[in-house]
């Protein structure tokens, strides 16, 4: 049973169930890698898939939709008049083949340069971008990523949550596949130790060129004479995935050390002051300071750390504090279910109504909400 989310004419997410013909054909796909074997098993009859409806674009809601199942937080950055225009042309789709293991195709084109920031959850990062040119950043380091680029391919591990952004380029067309991995999927096949790390919170990656075969495959699944509802389509995706996360499973374990080349200038890694706020804020240090607290701590002024900040993250630094402690008090609030006066103190704010209002307004429901099991059920991998 294939579960499918579409739009409707007028841009509703709307929901159907098709069945197909599929049951353990990816057996028959044959793998080499040194990665553990049992990471290649397949166990799900059921497969479920979120996508965009080819030919219409992808509004703002619709990506947010997508990228729902991939993301803790999302916020994207674009025309405000575009709000409910298409931001992309093009085809998206996400789909569950296994517990724990999704896999993203997009072939779209980018028309306002859309930014995208993300707080990921922990978990392995595989991706691929057949066309066009992807720049990212996870965490510090920012990579660029495409046939013109260092290499296509990059896996990135990450041990805890992680801050990720894409920076688009208007009238841009990106052909990519992402495949997420989750801690339990990991666990289960006998991954779980890539998710270790000297520090335990920073992401590693790893910059590598996918096999010749392995291309081949991944540029198939764009093919537009493909039925892409068939059975055998199915197949092909689900053996891609597969190969996909063998080879690239294979490539970090054989390499160990993390290898990829940074952009340079402020796109690359951020100067050591930089880098010591944020292992400041990371590690909780800076919860009760203010900016210009932080600034003296670094030695440098509250414009300079303002400027530099926004020069290498794309975002104000006051904005960002902001962010990471609501989002400390809202993982708090569902997690530990805290008061909703502990997690304003914890968020950093001395009124339990403004931090009811700020967290609304970041997160579109209520601080006691996320202390109900009915409306914040446990997520399923």
């Amino acid at each position: 049973m294939i579960m499918r989310y579409n739009t409707d004419s007028g841009g509703r997410l709307c929901q159907y169930s098709l069945s197909t013909a599929y049951g353990n054909a990816a057996n028959a796909f044959a793998y080499t890698s040194d990665a553990p074997r049992n990471a290649l098993h397949y166990d799900t009859p059921e497969i479920s898939v979120t996508e965009s409806t080819p030919g219409q674009g992808i509004n703002a809601s619709q990506l947010q939709a997508l990228s729902a199942p991939l993301v803790i937080t999302q916020q994207l950055e674009f025309p405000a008049n575009r709000k409910r225009m298409a931001l992309l042309s093009g085809y998206m789709k996400v789909t569950e083949l296994q517990p724990g293991m999704r896999l993203r195709l997009a072939n779209v084109q980018d028309h306002y340069g859309l930014t995208s920031r993300a707080e990921l959850p922990a978990g392995i990062k595989i991706a691929l971008v057949i066309d066009g040119l992807a720049r990212i950043r996870y965490g510090h380091e920012c990579v660029e990523l495409g046939p013109g680029g260092p290499s296509s391919g990059l896996v990135a591990v990450l041990p805890s949550k992680t801050q990720f952004q894409r920076q688009g380029k208007p009238g841009s067309r990106e052909q990519t596949l992402t495949l997420t991995l989750t801690p339990q999927w990991l666990a289960r096949h006998g991954f779980e130790h890539l998710l270790m790390s000297a520090d335990g919170i920073a992401p590693a990656l790893w910059q590598w060129q996918p096999s010749s075969h392995l291309q081949e495959q991944a540029a198939n699944l764009f093919c537009s004479e493909t039925d892409h509802d068939g059975p055998f389509y199915q197949m092909a995706f689900t053996g891609f995935a597969l190969s996909f996360a063998s080879e690239a499973l294979g490539h970090i374990t054989a390499e160990k050390e993390p290898s990829f080349v940074t952009l340079p200038g402020n796109a690359g890694i951020p100067d050591a002051q930089l880098t010591r706020l944020m292992n400041l804020i990371d590690s909780g240090q800076a919860r009760r300071a203010t900016q210009a607290e932080l600034a003296r701590e670094l030695g440098m002024s509250l414009s300079n750390l303002q400027r530099r900040f926004r020069a290498s993250f794309g975002e104000a630094l006051g904005h960002y504090l902001r962010r990471h402690y609501l989002d400390a008090a809202r993982e708090a609030l569902i997690r530990e279910r805290i008061s909703v006066e502990a997690a304003a103190d914890l968020a950093g704010y001395t009124s339990a109504t403004n931090f009811a209002t700020a967290f609304r307004r970041e997160f579109g429901v209520a601080p006691s909400d996320c202390r109900s099991p009915v409306t914040n059920p446990a997520k399923k991998e």
